[in-house]
């Protein structure tokens, strides 16, 4: 039988040495008890698992986390938690320091004096980077619906269109098609704009000759995906083909990389190498890729930094590319499932140079 998430988590706790841990990160929060809602605190310890909520979740939290006892609260729904572990007889209590506030902190502190407070980081991040088979089909759900996107607004790209006016119809479609909303904020940025690596659209018209690079992604029950794809607007230059041809290159060469044991900076190097060979290594400035699951960047990351050793079953994106102080740029990107014997790569619009 397999091991629920919940008492994943608590093995997590005996090796950290905590005998009670406060969640309040809403992706963590999700990925252990099955709650979508935008306002809970969870607390869990060896025996105990309690969610607090206020009067607005009280029913859909009691529906969606069987393994927790849901206890309404009025107020202070982080305090209230800290003190129901105090009462049970918890000393060491651990908290998520990197979405806790200094005044949630002191709060804490303050009002439950009797408490060792010890910030911990990753305890469910670490363990959401490899993705069960439920968790995998839904990504693919989102895969096909930022695909099926894609061959929407492509026919719709053309000189006199508006890029926000572009996003918008983008947008539309993904919840057409069964988003919850938009994974991120849209970008779609052309000509010059393009060698912006997070433009997002404005109310520049887009001209011929333009490049046009768009990336975006839905969320879709929880989980997300992320493509990227540049075309041109009429006929590509020479030089244009070259920097389109040279980022494909280093993606293509940077996804046969992908396999289970292999450094995330290493298989950014691969393609980063490539780029550098090329003539343009100045202008990729960013990492190649980030995890993708509940979150846009889940971890593991692929950047030249990266301790990272990639798994089988990491979802990655890799999306290498070139960007051109006012000429333009481009980027491609993919969603790549680790397997145990390389990668698949989960979305499948077409990524030659397309002129539009």
């Amino acid at each position: 039988m397999q091991t629920s998430r919940l008492e994943r988590l608590r093995l997590r706790l005996v090796e950290k040495e905590v005998e009670g841990l406060l969640l309040t990160q809403l992706d963590n929060i999700g990925y252990i008890s099955g709650f979508t809602g935008s306002t809970a605190v969870a607390l869990v310890t060896e025996r105990a698992a309690l969610f607090f909520v206020d009067s607005r979740y009280e029913v859909q939290a009691q529906a969606q986390c069987p393994e927790f006892e849901v206890r309404k609260v009025s107020d202070g729904l982080l305090v209230t938690a800290a003190k129901s572990a105090q009462e049970m007889g918890v000393r060491t209590l651990g908290f998520e320091q990197d979405y806790v506030t200094v005044r949630q902190h002191t709060d804490l502190g303050n009002e439950c004096p009797d408490l060792t407070l010890m910030g911990l980081s990753g305890m469910v991040e670490d363990m959401r980077q490899v993705k069960d088979a439920g968790e995998i089909d839904l990504i693919r759900t989102a895969c096909k619906i930022v695909d099926d996107t894609f061959a929407f607004i492509l026919p719709r790209i053309k000189p006199g269109v508006r890029e926000r006016d572009l996003a918008l119809e983008l947008d539309w479609r993904m919840r057409r098609l069964g988003a919850e909303k938009e994974g991120f904020d849209t970008i779609i940025a052309s000509g010059c704009r393009s060698a912006m690596p997070h433009g997002k659209a404005s109310e520049k018209i887009i001209e011929a000759g333009d490049f046009v690079t768009l990336d975006f992604g839905p969320r879709r029950q929880g989980y997300h995906a992320d493509l990227t794809r540049t075309v041109v607007v009429g006929k590509a230059t020479d030089e244009q083909r070259k920097v389109y041809h040279t980022v494909l290159e280093a993606q293509l060469k940077a996804i046969d990389a992908l396999r289970p044991g292999v450094a995330g900076k290493a298989v950014d190097e691969v393609a980063r190498n490539h780029i550098k060979g090329a003539g343009y290594g100045d202008y990729f400035g960013h990492g190649l890729g980030h995890g993708l699951g509940r979150a846009v960047h889940d971890g593991p990351t692929n950047s030249p930094k990266s301790e990272a050793i990639l798994q089988a079953g990491v979802v990655t994106t890799i999306e290498p590319g070139i960007y051109i102080p006012d000429w333009g740029g481009v980027r491609i990107e993919d969603d790549c499932l680790i397997t145990e014997t390389g990668c698949e790569v989960l979305t499948h619009s077409p990524k030659e140079l397309i002129e539009v």
